[in-house]
């Protein structure tokens, strides 16, 4: 009995298969066309240019301790960067200025804003022996950055 269901399912299967093939909906078909022009062109962010610690000065101060009857002096580095604005004109938010020493490790001194190209600051007078760098990094409104400039170590 269950030959006989068997093939009469498959007779139904085939005979919808056919009729479904014949009888056909409406067909529609589509002419309307629109051009359209897509930019592909690649976004490059422009580093800094001609990174500098010229005006970079050391001082020392004196000072006399009455208790013990000694002279003591303190050197403090003056601190100057600059550089020539990155050339990019869209979407610079500013620069990161990180401190970068000779074993490698940074320390991050300041984020300022697209219209600074320099920066001043006192530290202690040790940093100048210690052959400091500071890396320049252009920052964008859409997270890109640039490739860092890096100045030469920063000395009295």
């Amino acid at each position: 009995m269950t030959g006989i269901r068997r093939g009469l399912l498959l007779l139904t299967v085939a005979v919808a298969t056919v009729l479904g093939l014949t009888i056909s909906p409406a067909q529609a078909a589509f002419t309307a066309r629109a051009a359209t022009t897509v930019d592909a062109s690649t976004l490059t962010v422009a580093p800094v240019t001609n990174p500098s610690t010229a005006g970079t000065r050391c001082s020392t101060s004196y000072y006399y301790d009455r208790w013990s009857g000694n002279v003591y002096g303190t050197r403090t580095l003056h601190a100057r960067v600059s550089w020539n604005a990155s050339t990019t004109t869209r979407g610079v938010t500013g620069y990161q200025l990180t401190a970068v020493f000779r074993d490698g490790s940074t320390y991050p001194l300041a984020t300022v804003g697209p219209g600074t190209t320099s920066l001043t600051q006192d530290v202690d007078g040790s940093y100048a022996d210690q052959g400091v760098r500071v890396r320049i990094t252009t920052l964008t409104s859409y997270g890109w950055t640039s490739t860092p400039a890096q100045t030469g170590p920063v000395t009295c």
